[in-house]
């Protein structure tokens, strides 16, 4: 009712503003009906227009809720993560006997965790990378800005400090030059502003890599040991969608959970052969350099510890399969609930729908037959036989009765109700347990999730308490302000000065939040104009045109989230967006002093071109 509330007072203020023309056009008339001005000193009078604005007011809401009919369909068919809820993210630590394992065992990417129960419900979650669990361990990390090589040693000169990362390995049966021949994949654990610099210095500031296996100098190395991790295809928090875009996938994941872009790999792989046999223990001094003196990055760095370097983790996602009650269709109505649990429908919540089929029992057994979704383009498929199903969404259950909120019907392609005898419907869902996972306890002694099945985990721990899930704006005009943005290419955004990427950043900031805000507002300007790339070739390079964009930003603006993730996600996201046999390249710059804070590698799609 409080919804319906405005639609009211605006249909009463406008039969009031009638009502005082009439009673000047009509004095007589008027004067009978006791009218005068606004006033109405008929009570039954009065009534009466208060009850025809009631009844105005709810044909005018019932026509603005069904104004999302139209993009919602355009969602379902092409874009249909924008209808549904973001789950509850977290980072877990897999917790094993990784000292008795003679060969590495991977965790792969989708297993399935449960948590202690809450409010009697035990929440599931899914992992979101491969994790590998190696008989290794991290013994030790240190920042120095005074150190002394050994004998013999010889690094550049413009190196002016040193992070150290000590390796060890936990078996006999498997050394580190077989335990390394794959990336070894790092969560850094620390407050975002130590990460950012932490990230910084690694992947910006790191000039080389010495190596340092206890006997003789070190060996310098000038590899690129250390990658960025979170913006592959098969590192999304939630499964890719064929229909989605992995460029509005990767700010989604930004702003709804930075820290899965919190890992790093350590690609090792290059260097085994440097290693002698049998190596139990291998430090690696990350050489690194910073153009001017730097105290607060000197003093963060300095108070970095082993448990700032966790092994053996990943994303997890409040996301799993679960069979709907079954529904007895009965002709009575149009639309029926589907309920992932009857017991208790507001623990639960429909994410998406993977399959509809009709049940029908008969003499030779139960009969089959599979539906297809309306708004698709299936409707020429063999197997769809006239019969299709829709899933609506009522915005009125949700507060009255959550759990109900999600209903199904049955239509023929003219979008008429099934008038087939179809005796029981089965649905498959992915679902998610909405707001409970972020009333987890974390960090409980014994582990916070379980995994069924899985011998090798002994105890899952919870690095982060579990957000809340998160959904776009479709209120008011942001359904459309949606729509809007699909048309948008690297040129719309980078000709008006900023505005443009302003918007598009604010539809994906699902949060809301604080620093998420005052990092969009960080951005000052945004320019574009081509420029050329070499790029490597067979028999011989080539050079092709590309655009280079330079976004302006304020640098205080990304204290706590950092430069180099923000400029490293436009740069994907513009790449993603570029035609074929061309590049972008994003340059983020101080919008007061114009230095250079980030030069991103030229990318097409997800891959450097140089």
């Amino acid at each position: 009712m409080e919804e319906l509330l405005p639609y009211y007072e605006r249909e009463l203020a406008v039969l009031k503003r009638h009502a005082r023309e009439f009673a000047e056009q009509y004095p007589k008339i008027a004067g009978r009906l006791l009218m005068s001005g606004e006033a109405v000193e008929d009570p039954h009078v009065e009534r009466l227009i208060q009850s025809f604005a009631l009844l105005a007011s709810r044909v005018h809401k019932k026509l603005d809720d069904e104004y999302p009919q139209l993009t919602n369909a355009l969602f379902q068919t092409l874009y249909p993560q924008y209808l549904r809820p973001y789950p509850a993210c977290s980072i877990a630590r897999l917790g094993g006997a990784v000292a008795q394992l003679s060969a590495p065992v991977t965790i792969p990417r989708g297993t399935q965790l449960q948590s202690r129960p809450v409010k009697g419900v035990a929440c599931k979650f899914q992992t979101s990378f491969d994790v590998r669990l190696l008989p290794l361990s991290i013994e030790d990390v240190a920042y120095a800005t005074d150190w002394v090589p050994p004998t013999g040693t010889q690094i550049p000169q413009n190196t002016s400090a040193v992070l150290s990362l000590s390796l060890a390995g936990l078996s006999d049966q498997l050394p580190l030059n077989q335990a390394l021949t794959q990336a070894v994949r790092v969560f850094l654990d620390a407050e975002p502003s130590v990460v950012a610099l932490l990230r910084e210095a690694l992947l910006q500031r790191c000039i080389g890599v010495a190596i340092d296996t206890g006997y003789g100098p070190w060996q310098l190395t000038q590899q690129a040991l250390v990658s960025a991790v979170g913006f592959a295809a098969d590192e999304a928090l939630v499964e890719d969608d064929a229909r989605s875009h992995s460029a509005y996938r990767l700010l989604t994941e930004y702003f709804v959970f930075p820290e899965k872009f919190n890992f790093i790999d350590l690609n090792l792989a290059g260097i085994l052969s440097k290693l002698p046999a049998a190596t139990r223990k291998l430090k690696l001094h990350f050489l690194l350099t910073t153009e001017r003196d730097d105290r607060r990055f000197d003093r963060l760095l300095d108070s970095l510890g082993v448990a700032n370097f966790q092994l053996f983790c990943t994303p997890v996602v409040n996301l799993f399969k679960q069979h709907a009650e079954p529904i007895r269709l009965s002709h009575k109505q149009v639309h029926y609930s589907v309920l992932p649990d009857a017991r208790r429908p507001q623990a639960y919540e429909v994410y998406a729908v993977e399959r509809v089929a009709q049940v029908r029992e008969n003499a030779d057994g139960a009969v089959v037959h599979a539906f297809q979704p309306f708004y698709s383009l299936k409707h020429g498929a063999p197997t769809a036989d006239g019969r299709y199903w829709q899933l609506i969404r009522d915005e009125n259950l949700i507060e009255r009765s959550p759990g109900f909120e999600y209903q199904i019907t049955i239509v023929d392609p003219d979008f008429n109700p099934a008038a087939e005898d179809v005796e029981t419907l089965s649905i498959d869902l992915l679902c998610t347990n909405r707001d409970l996972p972020s009333q987890l306890p974390i960090a409980q002694a014994g582990g916070d999730l379980f995994a069924e099945g899985v011998s090798a985990l002994k105890t899952i721990q919870l690095l982060r308490k579990p957000t809340a899930p998160a959904r776009f704006k479709h209120s008011g005009d942001g359904a459309w302000r949606l729509v809007s943005q699909l048309t948008l290419n690297h040129w719309s955004v980078a000709e008006d000065g900023g505005d443009g990427l302003r918007e598009l950043l604010t539809l994906y900031d699902l949060v809301r939040s604080g620093q998420n805000r005052r990092a969009i507002d960080g951005i000052a300007q945004v320019s574009s104009k081509a420029c050329s790339a070499r790029m490597a070739g067979n028999p011989f390079p080539t050079f092709i045109r590309g655009v280079e964009i330079r976004i302006g930003v304020h640098a205080d603006h990304f204290v706590g989230s950092g430069i180099w993730l923000f400029a490293e996600l436009l740069s994907h996201v513009f790449g993603l967006a570029v035609n074929l046999n061309s590049f972008t390249k994003v340059v983020l710059e101080d919008a007061t002093t114009g230095e250079v804070l980030r030069e991103c590698s030229p990318r097409n799609g997800l891959r450097p071109i140089v």
